[in-house]
């Protein structure tokens, strides 16, 4: 196979929580090396592109914010090209900060923006989420991750709240980050490479190895952040390859050049 670009997942896959996986940076520093070139894609919507480009520095994951495509940004690019200004933003404040142009100011908002907000969901949040839908408010979801992994093992995603709004409301949600095609689309747009020459490297069995198989790229599962031998047993889909951890990506690399007669 020939590669020519990557596309990573973050959370599992370089860090987890607030603690980097051991070999990310190796890996990002290969890379670059070779000139190879990448992007991080990620449902991630509790954070700005600025503040989680921060964070990651922080943690000492070695990026920069033009590498990170995140469904929080995704979103804001969505609404304009949909002409949307007056929304509802169901989003934590440092998310928000991308959102600037965009304030709920007359009932019912034009839409209404779902993204990761913890444990604030309730009843009565739902609720009220639920009338706004029923005067004929769009239903917009930056992701419907069903779960993700933490400290405490895996936990409820935003998913599990937008199909409930769906169900209750009969509408269907615009979903906006992984696995869309459209989001795939805006991460790879800096490549000049045809799709089966793209990687994508994830730990999740539908945003990212049956996402990725859809728009023809090569798939990679790392057995880190929500990978389980027993979620690879029961996946529809399998990925092109396993690897222990994103530690033992240049390895790979190495052995696929080989494999094509490169040096």
């Amino acid at each position: 196979m020939i590669i020519k670009a990557f596309l990573f997942d973050l959370d599992g896959v370089f860090y987890v929580d607030d603690y980097l996986i051991e070999g990310g940076n190796e890996t990002l520093s290969f890379l670059r090396k070779k000139e190879i070139p990448f992007r991080f894609i990620t449902n991630n919507t509790t954070k700005s592109r600025k503040k989680l480009a921060h964070k990651l520095l922080n943690l000492g994951l070695e990026v920069k914010e033009e590498e990170i495509v995140s469904a929080n940004y995704a979103g804001v690019l969505l609404l304009d090209q949909l002409g949307l200004t007056n929304c509802k933003l169901i989003l934590e404040a440092e998310a928000q900060e991308d959102y600037s142009r965009f304030k709920e100011q007359k009932q019912p908002p034009e839409a209404i923006v779902i993204g990761d907000i913890g444990q604030r969901w309730d009843y009565t949040l739902m609720n009220a989420l639920l009338q706004d839908l029923l005067k004929g408010t769009k239903l917009i979801a930056l992701h419907k991750g069903r779960y993700f992994e933490s400290e405490g093992g895996l936990t409820l995603d935003a998913g599990a709240f937008v199909a409930g709004l769906e169900y209750a409301s009969g509408k269907k949600a615009t979903v906006v980050g992984k696995p869309n095609a459209p989001f795939f689309e805006l991460a790879s747009a800096a490549f000049t490479c045809a799709p089966n020459e793209i990687v994508l490297v994830g730990d999740d069995f539908v945003n990212d190895i049956e996402g990725g198989k859809k728009m023809g790229y090569s798939t990679i599962m790392v057995q880190t952040g929500k990978f389980r031998p027993e979620l690879a047993k029961q996946a529809d889909v399998q990925p092109d390859f396993y690897l222990p951890s994103i530690a033992d990506l240049p390895q790979w690399i190495e052995q696929q050049n080989k494999n094509n007669g490169k040096n």
